[in-house]
């Protein structure tokens, strides 16, 4: 376990939140995170009205996802050192600005740096998971982890449809409108809502970041739960990622709009992290972890059909927002349990490897989708998972005799 200098400050603990404030803070955190994938499905409205093509275009939202990928290296472990209330409404307030910024963009350079900065400040979600963690009774824990996830997920996936009617109906510009004006409610309720920060070190923030690696090189679940969620969520992006060109050249000759109407489908599943939450409360987090990469697994052999069968497709789509959301919430609390003073670190150490999985997920698949078509997503999404399950397994007497000595 990693021994880290705390200040005097780091005995006192915030407040147990109510479930009402956990709610609270599942809203909040789904709202922000939209401020990312409201992007996605607007690029041909942005390369349309500013003469571009779609190469360039995507430049703009993958702006978004660099800016956030940084935003969880460099700002989560900030909330072990400075009050995270803090950190939150100033992000959440400089989201506003970047929001009106890419509304007014009068070219694709100062959108693509607005959108940067937008995906930068809208890594508050991640700062909610410890908060509702360090809030939360050991034994419920992992039921408000999961609560908060489960507006996450949800905000992830309906973000992209209402971003398509607002962009259809008003334009490109208007999405990035709703965006701003969403965050000036966001900010408020925060304000009300989070307690003062309690910060458990007072490593300077160069140390800060410094500690990243010990805390990850001596600590295994935390290594584990890093490589088992970037698996799990390679497995989600190369599903997503590809399911609109599945739908355009499969049998059906469906458009986007229909691609972006199983957002609304995975929502469904998405809802799944908070019992998963509560199973790893009652269960441990290695069991429901286990059980987690086998419905993902089990996901991709119902989507090997997704060619032929609608009602596959849309099983599968469930079933693998529930294997996901389950294994993202077990992973995250059995990390969170290695250290309470530094949830911080352990959740950017966490989403960064989640983050990267994926981002590596969606890359690769795009090739074995061009070079081998959706049977080659579905043998990736089984490999993935087996190589998943291998890593679990094997981390279980390592663990066990951990504890021994």
């Amino acid at each position: 376990m990693s021994a880290l200098p705390l200040s005097s400050e780091s005995t006192t603990a915030p407040a147990l939140a109510s479930r009402g404030k956990i709610i609270m803070m599942a809203i909040i955190a789904g709202a922000v995170i939209t401020n990312i994938y409201c992007t996605q499905p607007i690029l041909p409205l942005i390369a349309s009205d500013l003469g571009l093509d779609l190469t360039t275009v995507d430049l703009v939202a993958g702006a978004a996802l660099l800016g956030f990928a940084t935003g969880l290296a460099l700002l989560l472990p900030m909330g072990d050192r400075f009050d995270r209330r803090k950190l939150v409404l100033g992000q959440i307030a400089l989201a506003f600005c970047f929001a009106i910024a890419a509304a007014i963009s009068p070219s694709v350079g100062t959108l693509i740096a607005a959108s940067f900065g937008l995906g930068i400040v809208s890594c508050v979600p991640q700062q909610l998971v410890p908060f509702a963690a360090v809030m939360s009774k050991p034994s419920e824990r992992g039921r408000n982890v999961g609560t908060v996830v489960s507006g996450i997920m949800v905000g992830i996936l309906l973000g992209r449809t209402i971003a398509g009617v607002v962009g259809e109906t008003w334009g490109w510009r208007a999405v990035y409108g709703v965006e701003a004006a969403f965050m000036i409610p966001v900010w408020f309720a925060a304000a009300a809502l989070l307690p003062q920060g309690v910060p458990s070190t007072n490593l300077s923030y160069p140390r800060l970041l410094a500690s990243l690696w010990p805390l990850m090189r001596d600590n295994a679940p935390i290594r584990q739960s890093m490589i088992v969620q970037a698996l799990l969520w390679a497995c989600f992006n190369a599903f997503w990622v590809n399911l609109a060109a599945l739908l355009a050249h499969g049998p059906w000759q469906l458009n986007s709009a229909w691609a972006g109407g199983f957002g609304i489908i995975g929502a469904a599943g998405a809802l799944a992290a908070s019992l998963g939450g509560r199973a790893t409360d009652r269960l441990g987090s290695r069991s429901v972890i286990g059980a987690s990469i086998g419905i993902v697994t089990l996901a991709y052999l119902l989507l090997s059909g997704a060619q032929t069968s609608m009602a596959l497709l849309v099983l599968g789509v469930i079933v693998l927002d529930i294997g996901v959301q389950s294994g993202l919430v077990s992973n995250q609390t059995r990390a969170f349990a290695v250290d309470p003073k530094a949830q911080g670190r352990i959740n950017s150490l966490y989403m960064t490897a989640t983050f990267f999985g994926g981002a590596v997920g969606a890359a690769v698949s795009g090739w074995l989708m061009t070079r081998y078509g959706w049977s080659g997503i579905v043998v990736f999404g089984v490999v993935l998972g087996l190589i998943a399950l291998a890593i679990h397994w094997i981390g279980a007497p390592r663990q066990a005799a951990a504890k021994s000595t």
